[in-house]
């Protein structure tokens, strides 16, 4: 009687979500590999041939402004990798929020000054991660992709339910199928099948999803951890304030005497008080592209006030930085990261196969 229950509820739940659902998925798939693709179609952007001189730090900014005086420069991000342009940010004028705290990126060539072209398809993401996390409906969309993930969750508890007894009597027949057999019976396997196999993967999406849709969700969830959530203090950003690019050098070179082991820092020209200043980088083959360090430097002393690496911090806390790439499967690699792009394409499928059964069993 009780699976008749959990059958009704697996079924118009999922009648309810699965439009919600397949748009998640298939959006989710399409963000899984997004700093690739942007990599693969702008080289020309990123990748610079190695010329005997580079030009140093403080020479890029200046030979920036002669050429573009109007602007305000507000960071400069720098690479290891010989063959990696520069990227200036700029204050955007008259931009206000998100797009003036951001700024507008500049890629240079810091062998020769040379303005590369800007970064193609970056809108196209963004707007696809908006149609991904809310329905390109602002805080109604969130409430409604949330809704639909806790609609996910009861799934595919109700899945477990509904098949038990054939996982318990066969595991290995109840997570494969065969395109030999024919009809409502190839649907109902590949859907039961397909769902056993992606079911971790949909479970760390979704709870991880949902720190984004519900704020009490986050903080109950850092709680668990046994961590503070903090409140991210937007900066007032004094643009009148501006470091010498003299300072700037200083600081920078004062970070490459101590900091070796970098793939890329990014130094900030507003954000610095009594010569203080922090440098934010990444290590070289980080565990994901989240696990940011910090160093700060009094360029007047020349000494290290602060170090703070990803790596060192507690367990517990690497995992609330972690939230984006473990929702992206970065966090484990590209392996990782190629079976959550697996996952969300087979959600896609389950969606399908799931009301295709449902207009087979009815009409």
């Amino acid at each position: 009687m009780y699976k008749k229950v959990w059958f009704k509820i697996h079924l118009y739940l999922g009648l309810i979500a699965a439009v919600i659902l397949f748009i998640v998925a298939i959006t989710g798939a399409i963000l899984s590999f997004q700093k690739e693709i942007i990599y693969l179609i702008n080289k020309d952007s990123f990748v610079v041939k190695v010329e005997e001189n580079k030009l140093t730090e403080k020479q890029i900014l200046e030979k920036f402004q002669e050429k573009f005086p109007s602007e305000k420069i507000k960071a400069l991000s720098f690479f290891n990798d010989p063959k990696s342009s520069y990227i200036i940010n700029v204050v955007i004028k008259g931009a206000k929020g998100k797009a003036a705290f951001k700024g507008k990126n500049y890629y240079v060539n810091p062998y020769n000054m040379e303005i590369l072209p800007f970064v193609k398809g970056e809108e196209a993401f963004k707007f696809i991660e908006l149609i991904h996390r809310g329905l390109i409906a602002d805080k109604i969309g969130k409430q409604i992709v949330g809704a639909s993930v806790v609609c996910l969750l009861i799934l595919i508890v109700s899945g477990i339910v509904i098949y038990w007894n054939r996982l318990k009597k066969s595991f290995i027949k109840s997570i494969t199928f065969s395109f030999k057999s024919k009809n409502r019976k190839l649907l109902s396997t590949m859907h039961s099948s397909v769902g056993m196999w992606i079911i971790p993967f949909l479970l760390l999406a979704s709870i991880t999803g949902l720190t984004w849709s519900y704020p009490y969700f986050k903080e109950n969830l850092f709680a668990l951890l046994g961590v503070e959530k903090t409140i991210k203090k937007r900066f007032k950003q004094d643009i009148s304030n501006t470091s010498s690019f003299s300072d700037i050098q200083t600081a920078i070179n004062l970070f490459k005497k101590n900091i070796s082991n970098y793939d890329n820092a990014r130094i900030s020209l507003i954000e610095n008080k009594n010569d203080i200043y922090t440098l934010r980088y990444m290590k070289n083959n980080p565990i994901h592209n989240r696990a940011r360090n910090s160093i700060s430097i009094d360029i007047k002393n020349q000494t290290v006030l602060k170090h703070e690496q990803f790596s060192n911090i507690p367990f517990n806390k690497q995992l609330t930085k972690s939230i984006y790439p473990l929702h992206t499967g970065e966090y484990f690699g590209v392996i990782g990261q190629t079976l959550m792009f697996l996952s969300s394409l087979a959600l896609g499928l389950l969606c399908v196969t799931g009301v295709w059964m449902y207009i087979k069993r009815k009409f």
